[in-house]
């Protein structure tokens, strides 16, 4: 039968239905709610989990909703769940190589930056200055008895200790520092930057077991600002003259060897170049540089900055146990003997350094009330027949003997490499310096002895420079007037044997004592080894979506995919609890979650072809419009 439906009167629809079709839309027609309202659509969670696997982007969910046939449907979903299963393996593995937060370090060179300068330190490797000693021998007794207390007692194996400087040091404190060299007097000349330098910018810093008193220039620990560098070589450097005060020993005297020291008995200076403000330990990083030689010492700054946690250990922070400096590894280890020293033995040792808070501790080394055990001695005449014990220095020999052949100690130190630390390549150059030919006049102005003579006659210098004084005058008279007699006479003149012997002595004391120290930036560019991830969050996120890609054809879309379903099911249970049952309903479940068929009614507005209403879901498509002769025999009409 023919027949057309109106959708409110304005749009006209032609289609063919049956006539129990068109007996079942009246029917329902007359079905409608008086105010011409109709129910929503409540789809079920069961068709939903369909709707979106069937649609999902995961290769084995689409298989699964789509397939007809149980066999293809248990075949794809047991090849989900091995895929799965894959998955979450090669997840894992992943998961496990990003928790190991390996690092690995690359190497770049940066240009166009200036550099800073470093730190300096100088130590003279003769600890003591023989020309104080031998004023302060005549003025304390002390130093006098010191030393014939160790030479005429027995310390057994220790002797080598108790008579070295470090043993002068533990018991003649003050006598120490007093013998030792002063920057006002053996720096003679200083430049930094083609600038001017003098001793205050020097800090001071006392090493009790090697060298006593030594200086660093550029420490930043005072008011100074960073020293930053924009050229290169030795005229923008640092260049220092120095006069190491190597005395002629007292007549008759000489000192004793020591054959278990292998950096004592040498003339010229211990340098260390290290960054501003870290401690200083010339013993350990230091190089020598010889008197009688200028030496250059061309520099390249390196950096090295390290990851922190969770990649590595390293910190920011200054040394903890010695707040005053930068953090190193060294320092803080350092540090940390000590402290083992001192709850071991209950005294500290003066060959590591020190914190303010353990000063006022003695020193192992330290032989208490020795004045008085020596006038016993002394009284007794017992000298030779006395055995002295030190148990503390016994002890103190023992733990760091211990501690220099078993690192284990290191792991309860809590030392920690710094995060950004910069050290400096050094190359290091020597010449012959100064030539005998400008001796003289260097001397009249390192020693400004055209302004004041007095403090080369306070130096044993004094012999160098009155030695060169009387030769030059002897021949200035022949050089002001350059007759040409006067000048054969001073080209091919020989020299008195007595002058040859005043010069070659003091060029002999000029080569013994004088030496000069460049130290400048040879290169403006910057390396630095740099620590970065090997396997970070970046490189995570990638391999775990080429893994999930892999194995289950996932993607990000298809998770949101999953979120959608996960929002709509929520969305259906809170629907279903605010839902009032319907009692006309005879085909709803009662929550309204599942339910198996849902009775609709069409309605002459309804915008959804006829085909698509649940009242037609009994016919194909194929079968609207035919008239009952041309049904197939098994229709239900």
């Amino acid at each position: 039968m023919n027949g057309y439906i109106t959708d409110g009167g304005q749009n006209k629809e032609h289609m063919k239905f049956s006539p129990l079709g068109k007996f079942n839309y009246f029917h329902d027609h007359l079905k409608m709610p008086p105010n011409d309202s109709r129910r929503k659509t409540h789809k079920t969670a069961m068709a939903i989990v369909q709707e979106l696997g069937s649609e999902s982007n995961a290769h084995g969910l689409a298989k699964i909703a789509m397939s007809r046939k149980t066999k293809r449907k248990v075949m794809w979903s047991l090849l989900v769940i091995i895929g799965f299963t894959a998955a979450a393996i090669h997840l894992s593995f992943l998961v496990i190589k990003y928790l190991q937060y390996n690092v690995v370090e690359v190497s770049e060179m940066k240009d166009g930056m200036p550099v800073e300068f470093p730190s300096v330190t100088i130590c003279n490797t003769q600890a003591m200055s023989l020309t104080k000693l031998k004023q302060r021998m005549n003025e304390i007794p002390d130093i006098n008895n010191w030393i014939n207390f160790i030479y005429n007692a027995k310390f057994g194996e220790h002797f080598a200790r108790v008579e070295s400087i470090q043993g002068f040091y533990e018991n003649l404190f003050q006598e120490a520092h007093n013998v030792g060299h002063e920057i006002k007097d053996t720096l003679l000349h200083c430049r930094f930057n083609q600038r001017p330098c003098f001793p205050h910018n020097f800090t001071r810093y006392f090493d009790g077991k090697n060298y006593y008193n030594c200086y660093t220039f550029n420490s930043k620990l005072g008011n100074e600002g960073m020293q930053y560098m924009h050229t290169t070589g030795p005229q923008h450097g640092l260049s220092i003259v120095m006069a190491l005060d190597n005395d002629d020993p007292p007549l008759g005297g000489y000192g004793v060897y020591n054959q278990e020291s292998n950096i004592e008995h040498t003339a010229g200076l211990r340098v260390q170049v290290h960054a501003p403000e870290t401690m200083p330990s010339p013993m350990d990083h230091g190089f020598d540089i010889p008197p009688g030689y200028s030496s250059s010492v061309g520099l390249k700054a390196v950096m090295n900055s390290r990851k922190a946690y969770p990649y590595g250990n390293c910190t920011y922070d200054r040394l903890t146990r010695f707040p005053k400096y930068r953090n190193t590894i060294f320092s803080c280890f350092q540090l940390c003997k000590q402290e083992i020293v001192i709850r071991e033995c209950q005294c500290r040792t003066s060959g590591l350094p020190s914190t303010p808070e353990q000063q006022n501790l003695s020193y192992c080394g330290t032989f208490h009330h020795w004045q008085t055990l020596f006038n016993q001695l002394k009284r007794t005449g017992t000298f030779n027949k006395t055995h002295l014990y030190n148990q503390r220095l016994d002890c103190e020999v023992k733990v760091l003997h211990r501690l220099s052949n078993d690192r284990s100690y290191e792991a309860k130190c809590e030392c920690f490499q710094p995060c950004q630390e910069t050290s400096y390549q050094k190359s290091i150059s020597l010449s012959y310096w100064p030539l005998e030919f400008y001796q003289y006049n260097a001397l009249q102005t390192f020693y400004d002895i055209l302004e004041d003579s007095k403090r080369i006659n306070n130096s044993f210098m004094a012999e160098a420079y009155y030695n060169l004084h009387e030769i030059i005058k002897k021949y200035e008279p022949l050089a002001q007037n350059m007759t040409e007699e006067n000048q054969q006479q001073i080209l091919h003149s020989n020299i008195p044997m007595s002058e040859r012997q005043k010069q070659a002595r003091a060029t002999q004391l000029i080569h013994q004592n004088l030496l000069r120290l460049n130290v400048y930036l040879e290169d403006l560019s910057v390396i630095e080894f740099k620590q970065m991830a090997d396997y970070d969050i970046a490189d995570l996120l990638s391999d775990i979506g080429g893994t999930l890609g892999l194995w289950m054809g996932i993607s990000i879309l298809t998770i949101m995919e999953l979120v959608e379903l996960a929002i709509r099911l929520v969305a259906i249970l809170f629907k279903s609890e605010n839902r009032y049952p319907d009692h006309n309903d005879d085909h709803g479940s009662a929550n309204g979650i599942l339910e198996h068929a849902s009775e609709r009614t069409i309605y002459p507005h309804d915008t959804y072809g006829p085909f698509s209403q649940p009242e037609f879901q009994s016919f194909e498509k194929n079968d609207y419009g035919r008239t009952t002769n041309e049904l197939p025999p098994d229709s239900p009409i």
